[in-house]
């Protein structure tokens, strides 16, 4: 309460901006065929009865599915109650930043980075966003995550241990969603030895960061989840973690590779002339500020209508490019500047904190993978670093630069965002939610849809192949536990075992999202045993053809 009043008139228009974007944005966000319909038709299913890791297979953390489950059993299964608890912990995420700036930095800078993760994070029509995003694990680890930043710097500051401990359960929440979360916990504890803290209060962390991971641990037991399935859930998740497509996918971002280092290389360069412009209009803001002539004036308002303009038309094409040397360029300027950085703890601790729940990012901070999910702690520490240890004597005009350069970047996000927004204008409506879409996207779905309810009834199983649960979630229908199949999943579950598996569940309907021109889809450079017992057993009774061939089979 004492951040708010103290804070109030910057704390009312992240309000106020937050409140008109989620007019503006809902159901806009939703991607129909990529991991978010998976986020929700989970927490349905354990809502139902299912067991996490058991009945009901997940790749995360248990947190974020019994959380959403729990919503599910409160307020029922619809897209609105979604939305809102993603509203609510995206707008807590857009609180911690702007809270963990002002440890370091002015109200107006704070404000400035606030405003842009809001716009260029939060509501965004892409599946990476952090509303309706591909992962409620992500994004409700990431706020605890961003929160446990914000009290561990106030310990470092204060001493006072309230603040460790509230930081190290913050840090056990995080780690209950993702589990790569746990690593930033190990830098908590790392700076407790180097401060040479007693084993008492160390201990006392530990306790604290274990505790939402044991309730989480007792509520799947107490659920039916045995020590075998969660055995045999981790064999296929290191498996997975570990597989030829997760390395590929992370090629350039977790793994190094040359041919994304030069492209970091020559984001680098793009964004270092975009930021010497930037600064160097507001020294000339600065000096027109003592030399106010008109003709001065002139050149002035032109400059920056002119840097406007392009702003907005061009860096919403160029906006992911700039941020994609963020961690590397982190890293070396703290090894440039590390005995006076190792000097200042807190800032130590938030630029190594950052780094470490950015690692997935390392290499290559790529918006459309994690990269949008980590950039807020790089920009944090960027401009922190920058302004302790490398614009000293020039402060003043660096912040301005910094909030210039933010305050362009959400317009021209904005400007981007909004040309999408007035495509998204054909409605998909079902009693369990709306989704908006473009009109050709909305029809193919709409039929999709019109055809599982014509066909089969509401206690029938239908499967989405190779990703479709928004459909089963939408339409009412449940899945199959082999519900969300790609190659290196296939892979681990074995293909004559889900074959098997069908042969014994019989599904009523199949659908097949597939594309004769890529081998990346199912039924073209793999699962070939799933569609041969497919046609064999299922007649075909729709085509739908679009930017990928749908086929709907239905039970002979």
């Amino acid at each position: 309460m004492d951040f708010i009043k103290r804070e109030y008139k910057f704390f009312l228009v992240l309000t106020v901006l937050f409140a008109a974007n989620i007019l503006l944005f809902r159901y806009k966000m939703i991607d129909l065929y990529i991991d978010f319909g998976k986020e929700i038709y989970l927490a349905k299913a354990i809502a139902q009865g299912g067991v996490l890791y058991k009945d009901v297979l997940a790749l995360f953390g248990p947190f974020a599915y019994l959380f959403n489950a729990g919503i599910v059993k409160i307020f029922g299964a619809n897209l609105t109650n979604f939305y809102t608890a993603g509203c609510i912990n995206a707008f807590l995420i857009i609180t911690g930043i702007y809270a963990l700036c002002r440890e370091f930095l002015e109200k107006v800078v704070s404000f400035s980075i606030a405003v842009f993760v809001l716009y260029f994070c939060c509501f965004t029509p892409e599946v990476m966003n952090y509303i309706m995003p591909y992962s409620y694990a992500m994004v409700y680890g990431l706020c605890a995550a961003i929160f446990a930043a914000v009290f561990f710097v106030k310990y470092l500051k204060s001493e006072k241990s309230a603040y460790l401990y509230v930081s190290s359960f913050l840090c056990g929440l995080a780690a209950a969603n993702k589990y790569e979360f746990i690593l930033p916990f190990a830098i908590v504890i790392l700076f407790l030895i180097i401060k040479r803290k007693n084993i008492f209060k160390i201990l006392k962390s530990l306790v604290c960061f274990a505790l939402m991971p044991a309730l989480c641990a007792v509520i799947l037991y107490m659920q039916g989840l045995n020590i075998k399935d969660f055995v045999n859930y981790m064999d296929i998740w290191f498996k997975f973690a570990n597989s030829s497509d997760m390395k590929a996918y992370y090629t350039g971002t977790f793994y190094f590779s040359l041919r994304h280092f030069f492209v970091a290389i020559k984001s680098f360069l793009f964004s270092f002339l975009l930021l010497t412009i930037f600064y160097q209009t507001v020294k000339l803001t600065e000096n027109i500020c003592v030399c106010n002539t008109q003709k001065r004036r002139v050149i002035y308002v032109c400059f920056l209508l002119a840097c406007f303009i392009c702003a907005a038309k061009y860096l919403q094409v160029l906006i992911n490019f700039v941020f994609y040397p963020a961690a590397m360029v982190l890293c070396l300027l703290l090894i440039l500047k590390i005995k006076d950085v190792y000097k200042s703890t807190p800032v130590l601790f938030v630029s190594i904190f950052s780094l470490i729940v950015g690692l997935k990012s390392f290499f290559f901070v790529q918006i459309n993978q994690y990269g949008r999910y980590f950039l807020p702690f790089f920009i944090i520490a960027l401009v922190i670093v920058l302004k302790d240890f490398y614009f000293k004597n020039t402060q003043k005009v660096f912040l301005k630069t910094v909030v210039f350069f933010m305050v362009f970047m959400s317009i021209a996000v904005f400007a981007a965002n909004w040309q999408t927004l007035k495509t998204l204008n054909t409605k998909i409506e079902t009693r369990y939610g709306i989704v908006y879409k473009d009109a050709a996207s909305a029809k193919i779905f709409n039929t999709m849809l019109d055809t599982v309810d014509k066909l089969t009834s509401p206690k029938d199983t239908v499967v989405v192949l190779q990703e479709g649960l928004m459909v089963n979630f939408l339409s009412g229908r449940n899945s199959d536990k082999y519900n969300y199949i790609i190659p290196s999943l296939l892979e681990l579950y074995k293909e004559d075992n889900v074959v098997a598996h069908y042969i014994k569940t019989k599904p009523a309907m199949f659908i097949v999202l597939t594309s004769p021109e890529d081998k990346t889809f199912i039924c073209n450079g793999w699962g070939y045993k799933i569609c041969g017992f497919i046609s064999q057993n299922y007649q075909l009774v729709q085509t739908i053809k679009a930017d990928k061939l749908i086929l709907i089979f239905k039970k002979i």
